[in-house]
């Protein structure tokens, strides 16, 4: 699932590739994405209208509208955008066409992304009640937030309603980089922990957004580059697999606890 680090750098995209441009034409081809509205009303909020900004929390996009609207973009697992001079994109699933013949496409495989509008996007992520943005969260609320919770590291750091924006593997680089066991219960955390935690999770954001999301390019002292089958962690030593929760994480034996 796309995650804090994808959404800031599909922003990104959609800044410099579609703000500004009238919008000519709206296409909702998967219909069964959108949420809170329909496909006339889609095409009739965005038709004759432009972008003229953006914002990300968490791992939602608002693209803002010269009519006070926003488009709500959430990309599932699979979602991202795509602008091309011609309609190139492979899962299309909401294709804009601007006065310039452009298009910026919706494109998602697995069409578990969702779309919707609103008017208030602070309005909207208090009714889905996230928590604060992992990148802008400051230290006292991040530690107030989750120190006197008993549940384990990971599974508070993967819940939006906690801090809105970490996935499974921006967890693990956090926990792996702190050097905090991901099972280790919150409130038995130290102060030293607490920070290295919050460092860690502020450095391995906005390393993932300055490298554009991509793994592969992280540098080398960071777990996610070597999380496959027989890698082994920066240290050297063979990364292991135990479930948290409802997931896998990846760790090697030199976390603390």
């Amino acid at each position: 699932m796309p995650e804090l680090p994808s959404v800031e750098t599909f922003k990104r995209y959609f800044d410099k590739t579609s703000l500004l441009q009238p919008i000519t034409a709206v296409t909702v081809i998967s219909p069964e994405i959108l949420v809170g509205t329909s496909t006339t009303q889609m095409r009739e909020s965005l038709e004759g209208h432009e972008f003229i900004e953006s914002l990300r929390y968490g791992k939602y996009l608002f693209g803002k509208l010269d009519n006070e609207l926003f488009l709500i973009m959430h990309f599932g697992m699979t979602g991202f955008l795509h602008y091309d001079k011609k309609n190139s994109s492979r899962y299309p699933r909401l294709l804009i066409k601007f006065s310039s013949g452009n298009f910026l496409s919706f494109d998602d495989a697995r069409k578990f992304g969702k779309l919707g509008l609103t008017r208030n996007p602070i309005e909207f992520i208090k009714s889905r009640g996230l928590g604060p943005d992992a990148l802008e969260v400051n230290y006292e609320d991040f530690r107030k937030i989750l120190q006197g919770k008993k549940g384990m590291m990971k599974s508070l750091l993967l819940n939006q309603n906690i801090l809105a924006g970490i996935g499974n593997l921006y967890a693990d680089e956090i926990l792996y980089q702190s050097r905090v066991h991901p099972m280790t219960p919150a409130n038995l955390l130290n102060d030293p922990e607490w920070e290295r935690v919050f460092s860690a999770m502020k450095k391995v954001l906005q390393k993932a957004i300055d490298h554009h999301d991509k793994i592969e390019s992280l540098p080398e002292s960071y777990i996610l580059p070597h999380r496959h089958k027989g890698g082994e962690c920066p240290e050297g030593y063979p990364l292991k697999i135990i479930k948290v929760g409802a997931g896998p994480h990846s760790y090697a034996p030199t976390d603390r606890r």
